[in-house]
């Protein structure tokens, strides 16, 4: 297939105002100016016109939680929180022992759904419901991948908080799911062992784990000192910090996703770049749920891979890219804290690095031998647009209105002109309400 007339910013330090890319079996073969382009190759090939709009690479959504897509509107009793924790029982814990399989589906669906309509096209994912464990993975495999056509790295959270039996369970799903993925021999699919937090997993159930995983290696994704909880519990129950404690059992790895890390200290955050793991960071979940700010310049000064996820917190990933640029610099009082420079190196660089370690393909860049996951989106810019000032308008352009409208996964068109394709998403939306009001009267 050939996208010819588009303007392409290949995020390798290029712009092309008249372009053309050339895929073939889902990778890319070949880009450059349409001035090089010989017309006569395009008669045997499959053409997609892209009208003067900007075409760039999918994005990657580094942590998120697409079961949240159904507490949207939601209003409880009862729930009056006064902390972090106050947070997850009052609500989270509550909304997740009331997802079964169909309603873990939809929000699977609707959510990647919504995400999609913003661009992303690899989104790496940590789920719960307690009360309906055993192929709940699949359930969002069948959602995002079968269905939809886009790439995922899945695990099932695993916690003690909801009992041993349902731990055990967790286990089980997660090792599992993984066989699956190895069989399978699917690229757009990755799986990693979910665990809640170190204040809710025992050591017991951690030596369950270590037990049945075998001869495998899986990397883990795990809360990290998301508040306050985590480092007091470790502290007092295990003479150390959380991330020492993790590393004593083994957790900390080069596919190891911390997700959130902000209440570190600074040498958990040197251990964090000693072990090369991932750091995910979730700036406006975490300004809702008042659990501080992440020393995201101070981890990437470490050489710490920090990537942007949302926490499940809307769809739209450039409103987390608006949202850390500039709580940086409130934080830090200090206008020069995270220039363009570093938010590029967060979500266009680390994003994609994370996907590679996750799922072992080459994304993020428009360019020769790179999996062909683009998206086109409608940008009609008011003053110059160039590889040097992408940033730039980004975070002060696109990020208000991200217009986009056509996306490829594998060199597979999974959305054109705003519609996505293979789902009937008024159904889908239809069915999510029911499940979403049928979850609400349960939780009640």
């Amino acid at each position: 297939m050939f996208i010819t007339n588009a303007r392409i910013w290949t995020n390798a330090g290029e712009f092309i105002d008249q372009g053309f890319v050339h895929t073939e079996e889902g990778v890319i073969k070949n880009v450059g100016p349409m001035v090089e382009l010989d017309e006569r190759t395009l008669d045997k090939a499959e053409v997609f016109d892209a009208r003067e709009q900007l075409l760039m690479p999918g994005l990657v959504n580094a942590h998120t939680h697409l079961y949240s897509f159904l507490a949207r509107g939601m209003a409880l009793g009862g729930v009056e929180p006064y902390s972090f924790r106050d947070i997850l029982e009052q609500i989270w814990w509550r909304l997740d022992k009331a997802l079964d399989a169909q309603s873990t589906y939809y929000s699977g669906l609707v959510g990647a759904a919504e995400m999609l309509k913003s661009g992303v096209t690899t989104l790496i994912d940590h789920h719960a419901s307690p009360n309906a464990i055993p192929g709940s993975l699949q359930q969002l495999q069948r959602a995002v991948v079968d269905e939809l056509g886009l790439r995922t790295c899945l695990c099932y959270e695993i916690s003690d908080r909801d009992g041993h039996k349902r731990a055990e369970s967790g286990i089980r799903e997660n090792l599992d799911y993984f066989d699956h993925v190895v069989q399978s021999g699917d690229d757009r699919v990755g799986a990693m062992v979910g665990l809640h937090a170190s204040f809710t997993v025992s050591d017991a159930t951690f030596g369950k784990l270590f037990s049945a995983m075998g001869e495998r290696k899986i990397g883990y994704h795990i809360h990290g000192s998301e508040g306050p909880e985590d480092p007091i519990d470790a502290t007092a129950k295990y003479k150390m910090r959380t991330l020492f404690r993790l590393k004593e059992l083994g957790i900390l790895s080069e596919k190891t996703i911390v997700a959130h890390g902000i209440h570190l200290s600074e040498p958990e955050k040197d251990l964090l770049a000693l072990c090369d793991s991932i750091v995910s960071h979730q700036p406006q979940s975490n300004m809702n749920n008042a659990v501080g700010t992440a020393d995201v310049l101070g981890l990437l000064e470490r050489g710490v891979v920090v990537g942007l996820g949302n926490d499940g917190f809307g769809s739209n990933l450039l409103d987390d890219l608006k949202a850390v640029y500039l709580l940086q610099k409130h934080a830090h009082a200090d206008p020069k804290v995270l220039d363009m420079d570093q938010a590029h190196r967060l979500f266009f660089q680390n994003n994609y690095a994370i996907a590679k370690r996750l799922l072992g393909v080459d994304l993020g860049q428009v360019k020769a031998g790179y999996q062909a996951d683009l998206i086109l989106v409608d940008y009609d810019p008011p003053t110059p647009l160039d590889a040097g000032n992408m940033m730039g308008h980004f975070i002060f352009g696109m990020c208000s209105r991200f217009d986009v409208t056509t996306a490829f996964v594998k060199g597979k068109l999974v959305m054109r002109e705003r519609q996505v394709l293979g789902v009937d998403l008024q159904r889908a939306y239809a069915n999510a309400r029911q499940q979403a009001q049928a979850m609400w009267d349960r939780i009640q």
